[in-house]
């Protein structure tokens, strides 16, 4: 199938989930996260902040384990700019006030910029993935093309409710591979 069918479909399916399901499956990944993977060693981890009406993973749980645990890490997220389907990188700070942009996307307000350069790791939304690393989001790029600006060893880790798909069939030289994939049972490599 190809993004588009693959969007609709996995859209339609993770709209069928329950507010109690999702948090199980929050948890459950949360929880796949912090077993795979040493974070002593990162200073610099962007993530998502969940868009609550697109039922998204609840990244929040990783936050707080981040911040409760791992002080000494730098939690970065960003704004997306739709005139230029560009990303901004912002340090998220338990302070930072957060406000929903006209789309519904969660994203700081007055915060400081981070360069996308000194990021060490980045935690991908997706819809789903398929078993050679690609995935499919929202369809505006705004990952793709925040990642060709970011060091070449960033580590890409995307979070998923789902299975892998066997192929997206119109992956493209554009699309940027994922290195992980964090289910709610297992850790998939690419």
């Amino acid at each position: 199938m190809n993004k588009n069918q693959l969007r609709k479909q996995f859209l339609s399916k993770r709209k069928t989930l329950s507010l109690e399901s999702l948090q199980e499956k929050s948890l459950s990944i949360s929880e796949q996260f912090f077993k795979h993977f040493d974070l002593c060693q990162v200073k610099r981890l962007h993530l998502f902040l969940p868009i609550l009406k697109q039922n998204e993973i609840n990244t929040w749980l990783i936050i707080d384990e981040i911040r409760q645990h791992y002080p000494s890490v730098t939690l970065i997220t960003s704004k997306s700019h739709f005139q230029t389907l560009m990303m901004e990188s912002f340090v998220l700070k338990s302070d930072t006030k957060i406000m929903e942009n006209k789309w519904g996307i969660p994203e700081p307000i007055n915060a400081e910029k981070c360069p996308d350069d000194m990021i060490d790791m980045i935690l991908l939304p997706l819809l789903c993935f398929d078993r050679q690393g690609y995935r499919v989001g929202y369809g505006k790029g705004f990952y793709d093309r925040f990642l060709q600006k970011c060091r070449k060893d960033i580590i890409k880790i995307g979070l998923s409710l789902f299975e892998p798909v066997d192929k997206i069939d119109d992956a493209n030289e554009n699309d940027v591979k994922m290195d992980f994939c964090v289910m709610t049972d297992k850790l998939i490599v690419n």
